[in-house]
């Protein structure tokens, strides 16, 4: 300990023996006689003194301000305690959202990375000014649609994920495009930024459960699980259905779908009706040839989300349907432009559909959206005579 030291500490402890007057006498007596200075000792009685002289110090503190014992201790407990190890989060099978609705962020950066060996590819989406308004919504197939001009697109893989970000701005830096070709994670593509919704698409080599974890410093992480040991939470189970029979349509899917061909002449809308039948509303696109066509079903995608937002094709126009929760319909090779005659608003308030809206007809490019009551399973069915698309949507 270097004389420097040891003077100003016996200085110091002085000082605050003869400001705490409430110190009896003989106790600030003892404490000037053991700062005292004495001859140089060997360092094993230095340590000791030093050990003394801290003790008095942190009892002069204390009756001082008593408040000091509480943050000592607690501090102490921190130190000793073991920190508990934070908890999994599980893998799900089922769509997901989240964010702050209102929030304005700025995404900054994409990142992608494989974790084989713990079970999971990871996608992180970095912002700036918090994490915003997302929705992430699973489907059978790679191929989206994008926004707002309605083309198809389809990513590397067989499954796909689709995330929507409200109230964000992109920098210059960020990517539109990714081939990480891990395991899950095929592709990650740019599907639309307009009006500050900005939609990415993620191709998947097949339909695995995911994490969405929201982290500090404001980012998103998507996990996709690249084996189905790595889920935790099973697949959200349908509700019960009628017994299998020759009549039977087939089960409900809680996954976005897709069918049909965009070939040959665009086929053409002539009827949109809604109807309640035991255990399901269904939602019924009837179609007929062009003069000179061939009767076939359009290609279509029915992609569920956790809102009844939607945008109209191809203004971009904000369109506010009733219910909590929706489903977007586009059909590709198909116009009703002049060839539907009926509403192309219908509330029929069902117990889960609760209204049918045409939300754009361009260029053989036809977007219907469909308000729900709640987030339900789904089932899709391609008729002819007439030419139909049924989807079914489950009720309780």
């Amino acid at each position: 300990m270097s004389d420097d030291f040891e003077k100003n500490l016996r200085q110091h402890l002085h000082s605050e023996a003869e400001e705490t007057r409430e110190f009896p006498r003989p106790l600030r007596g003892r404490i000037r006689d053991s700062i005292a200075r004495r001859t140089r000792v060997r360092m094993a009685p230095q340590l000791a003194l030093t050990g003394a002289l801290v003790l008095v110090a942190v009892a002069v503190l204390v009756f001082r301000n008593p408040t000091i014992v509480n943050v000592v201790t607690t501090d102490f407990n921190k130190i000793l305690q073991p920190r508990p190890s934070p908890t999994p989060q599980p893998f799900l099978c089922q769509d997901q959202s989240g964010g702050s609705s209102g929030l304005t962020a700025t995404l900054t950066n994409i990142r992608a990375g494989s974790h084989a060996g713990d079970g999971y590819d990871r996608v992180v989406f970095d912002f700036n000014g918090g994490i915003p308004s997302w929705d992430l919504t699973r489907q059978e197939s790679a191929t989206f649609v994008r926004d707002a001009s309605g083309q198809q697109v389809t990513l590397e893989g067989s499954a796909g994920l689709k995330l929507v970000l409200r109230d964000v701005d992109l920098t210059g830096a960020v990517s539109t495009d990714m081939k990480p070709r891990f395991t899950s994670i095929r592709e990650i593509a740019q599907l639309g930024n307009f009006e500050r919704v900005v939609t990415y698409g993620i191709g998947l080599t097949s339909t695995e459960c995911i994490r969405v974890l929201q982290l500090s410093n404001s980012r998103l992480v998507v996990d996709v699980a690249t084996n189905g040991s790595a889920s935790t939470t099973a697949a959200p189970t349908p509700l019960p259905t009628v017994p299998p029979s020759a009549s039977d349509p087939g089960p409900f899917s809680c996954l976005d779908q897709s069918g049909g061909a965009d070939n040959g002449l665009a086929m053409e809308l002539t009827a949109v009706r809604v109807a309640h039948q035991p255990g399901f509303d269904r939602i019924v696109f009837e179609f007929a040839p062009q003069a000179g066509g061939t009767a076939h079903i359009p290609a279509y995608t029915v992609s569920r989300q956790a809102s009844a937002q939607f945008v109209k094709d191809p203004s971009g126009q904000p369109v506010t349907m009733r219910g909590s929760s929706g489903l977007r319909i586009v059909f590709h090779g198909a116009s009703g432009a002049t060839s539907d005659t009926g509403s192309r608003d219908q509330t029929p308030n069902l117990p889960v559909v609760q209204e049918v809206e045409q939300l754009g007809d361009f260029e053989a490019v036809l977007s219907w959206g469909a308000g729900l009551s709640q987030a339900s399973c789904l089932r899709t069915l391609e008729l002819a005579n007439p030419t139909r698309v049924v989807i079914d949507v489950q009720t309780p």
